[in-house]
């Protein structure tokens, strides 16, 4: 009974530890692919079209480094993340997308660009080419406003299954789940030491739950979320995206070195504490 309970208390551990790192991970992981197909894409496109106007003389090579300076910019990923918790709000409360706070963020990306675009292209950018490339990025006729509430419609008017990704995306990375989590683990370790009645044989069953949290997060996972984001990107965006799964690496390797520490605790404990000379630990 006692082998039995180990082995489910390890594997409970090890669904909940993976849950956990995905509730770390996801919201990031979503951010960047959602600037990469939507955000950075259109703003950086209005963004060389106004200075290909402006400024002919200079070179389609030195226009292009826009895409990696708006890229750059620390407030996209704000941005991107409104554009999220906007969605996933709209979408399970069937309600219709607010782009306000969405569209001046863009427009404070865009001033805090400047000065390295006008690095890059080697000339002085006019207030007026600044109002220009803003107001072609936040006109209520937009490509921009459009792509975001097009989306949305998509999503509402789609099949159950898509409106369930967002929906799975939402219990995925909220703060509750990740507290849910936490105190599961803190559960299922203390559940753990007095079912072995150990002080440290804990660390045994902790170390193989977390390093075999670690192979199925740092190799598996991301071989599944490459499976499918296809077939995500063209229910959700209406086009193929790339996501990111390098938190998902991130988490596997934090995982399983965690977890070889544990399991060498445990092996140095054992080996110092022989069963034969332990009572109660």
């Amino acid at each position: 009974m006692k082998k039995f309970l180990n082995v489910f208390l390890t594997i409970i551990m090890v669904c909940v530890i993976i849950v956990l790192c995905i509730n770390l991970s996801i919201r990031k992981m979503s951010v960047k692919t959602v600037a990469d197909a939507i955000v950075i894409q259109e703003v950086s496109g209005k963004v060389k079209e106004v200075l290909n106007e402006s400024f002919p003389d200079v070179s389609n090579e030195n226009i292009d480094k826009v895409e990696d300076i708006i890229e750059g910019n620390d407030a996209l990923d704000n941005i991107t993340g409104e554009f999220l918790d906007q969605v996933t709000y709209t979408i399970n409360n069937d309600k219709e997308i607010e782009t306000t706070g969405i569209l001046e963020g863009i427009t404070d990306v865009i001033d805090k660009s400047i000065p390295e675009l006008e690095e890059a292209i080697g000339k002085k950018i006019s207030q007026e080419q600044i109002d220009k490339i803003k107001t072609k990025l936040t006109n209520k006729d937009s490509l921009l406003q459009n792509k975001i509430k097009n989306t949305v419609e998509k999503i509402q008017t789609s099949a159950p299954k898509t409106k369930q990704i967002i929906k799975t995306y939402d219990i995925l990375s909220n703060n509750l789940t990740k507290i849910i989590c936490i105190i599961g683990i803190i559960i299922i370790v203390v559940l753990l030491g007095v079912i072995n009645k150990s002080y440290f044989k804990w660390t045994l069953f902790s170390g193989i739950g977390l390093l075999v949290s670690g192979i199925l997060l740092g190799l598996f996972l991301p071989l599944a979320v490459n499976a499918m984001e296809f077939t995500i990107g063209m229910r959700i965006l209406g086009m193929s995206i790339d996501i990111p799964v390098d938190s998902l690496w991130m988490s596997g390797l934090i995982c399983g070195g965690i977890g070889i520490i544990l399991l060498v605790i445990y092996m140095v404990l054992n080996r110092k504490y022989p069963t034969y000379d332990r009572h109660y630990y």
